[in-house]
């Protein structure tokens, strides 16, 4: 005959795997429990990121444009809008205000390179407007100022760099993407006076 300690011993040992397996259903509810709160709580941490970030690029920008109004330039504000701007466009490229933040970004480099008086700086901020106008015609080829990219990459070698080679290149591309353009047309008629001193063009007339 089995004892009472015998059977109570058999019990347990038949109820123990139903015990185990409940609490390792347990662990396993609680970590995914766990890991579903850790990266809700990482996603709005990015969000806010991301929210803040686009913020002060907006600010920035804001700043620029009440400036504008009143026939005022601010150099720092303008430069650290062309950083935030970068830094906006590299961690959320994605984002479709990205494309349009790079693009102003851009100008308001040719803006930095035509107004500064130091020959270094100028280089500078001429390379930069190139390198952000080239990373929005290859990251974002369906962007809407797409056209105006390519004619502003001519206008810095031209009118900034005076690098008059490198200009008709920038130029003769944007003919060649877009030659129907009214812009287009002008740009072929302006090419042979392109470097050309003022007694040089009349003379050409």
């Amino acid at each position: 005959m089995i004892s009472l300690r015998e059977k109570r011993s058999q019990n347990i040992n038949q109820n123990y795997p139903d015990m185990k397996l409940n609490v390792n259903s347990f662990f396993a509810i609680f970590l995914l429990v766990l890991l579903t709160s850790c990266y809700r709580e990482s996603s709005n941490t990015l969000l806010q990121q991301k929210g803040k970030s686009q913020t002060t690029v907006i600010q920035l920008l804001q700043q620029i444009d009440s400036l504008g109004d009143l026939g005022e330039y601010n150099a720092t504000i303008a430069k650290d809008y062309i950083a935030k701007a970068e830094e906006f466009g590299s961690s959320y490229p994605e984002d479709p205000m990205s494309p349009e933040f790079l693009y102003k970004a851009g100008l308001m480099a040719m803006t930095v390179a035509k107004l500064s008086e130091d020959k270094e700086e100028t280089e500078l901020y001429c390379q930069k407007a190139l390198s952000l106008f080239n990373g929005i015609q290859k990251v974002y080829p369906d962007y809407s100022n797409i056209k105006n990219c390519m004619l502003n990459k001519g206008v810095v070698y031209d009118d900034i760099l005076h690098d008059y080679q490198n200009a008709e290149i920038q130029y003769r591309e944007f003919i060649a993407r877009f030659p129907t353009d009214s812009l287009a047309i002008n740009i072929e008629a302006y090419l042979q006076f392109l470097g050309k001193s003022p007694e040089e063009i009349l003379a050409k007339m």
